[in-house]
């Protein structure tokens, strides 16, 4: 899955010295309040400590909201392989994964063997390892151990179930998602590393560009994106739902459905939530053509 990553642009005022960070929102209906903030889902030491609106904000909720727990692992089913990875590549296809593979150092043969779901995200989770961003450094991982540490109750959107599901059931077994991997693979780690400077920098123009050069079909969108938000934002506007009404949220999901359009920002919005930015921006320091 592409880890696109995107916020909106604050400009400070001329006088203004306020240091440049990822960011952040506040979405409040009466008594209930969510400080939204986008996720990084793999990162390295330079993106820490936070900026301390969020840690604040952690501190003063009265709970943590993620998209999934990623300690809920037990009992995860996998679909079984009915497509390899071999069956889906035309041999100029092929010829380029076997650069890839041997460039991250993965077992080629093995691979071929692996669904094309599986084989992208393996890919994916590679190059950034050799660019060294790793998930122990993801945002999300980040906030929930320090959750536990506060002692605050965990609220997730979704189960990784579901999102094993929604990455596993895609045409020919996620064939898109292993050639996006493949055709894209010598600019996304020129595009990773400008993502990461633009999501420290709050650059929306960079980070809207880079998604706009990594646009999905229609049916990814969908799946993906837009699916997901419209739900996300009706489970967090119900009054049935798992929050109390009187209570304040910290909300940390994918920076990519903060942006473009039905976004979760704008979708709680129309169900008559405030919405205010607290984040100070700057133009990031890269391009990506």
């Amino acid at each position: 899955m592409r880890q696109i990553l995107s916020f909106i642009v604050l400009f400070c005022t001329m006088f203004s010295t306020a240091m440049a960070e990822p960011l952040l929102w506040q979405a409040k209906k009466g008594q209930l309040e969510f400080i939204i903030f986008g996720s990084v889902h793999a990162g390295d030491k330079s993106m820490y400590p936070l900026p301390k609106p969020v840690n604040e904000a952690l501190k003063r909720s009265d709970g943590l909201i993620l998209e999934a727990d990623l300690k809920q692992t037990g009992g995860l089913k996998y679909p079984s392989t009915t497509v390899t990875t071999a069956e889906v590549l035309n041999d100029n296809q092929e010829a380029q994964f076997k650069q890839i593979t041997k460039s991250l150092n993965l077992p080629h043969q093995q691979m071929l063997l692996s669904p094309p779901w599986a084989t992208a995200l393996t890919v994916q989770m590679k190059q950034f390892e050799q660019l060294g961003y790793l998930p122990q450094f993801g945002v999300d991982a980040h906030i929930a151990a320090l959750a536990e540490e506060f002692d605050k109750p965990l609220i997730t959107l979704e189960s990784l179930q579901f999102q094993i599901d929604l990455i596993s059931q895609g045409k020919e077994g996620g064939k898109d998602l292993l050639l996006s991997s493949i055709e894209e693979f010598d600019e996304s780690g020129k595009a990773t590393r400008c993502l990461i400077d633009s999501w420290k920098a709050g650059d929306k123009k960079n980070l809207e560009h880079i998604a706009e050069l990594a646009a999905m079909s229609p049916e990814l969108t969908a799946a993906f994106l837009t699916d997901r938000n419209h739900d996300w934002a009706k489970k967090l506007s119900s009054n049935s739902w798992k929050l109390e009404q009187e209570a304040t949220y910290l909300v940390v999901v994918g920076a990519m459905h903060l942006i473009g359009e039905q976004n979760l920002i704008e979708l709680l919005e129309k169900r008559g939530f405030k919405v205010v930015q607290l984040s100070n921006s700057q133009q990031a320091q890269c391009e990506v053509e």
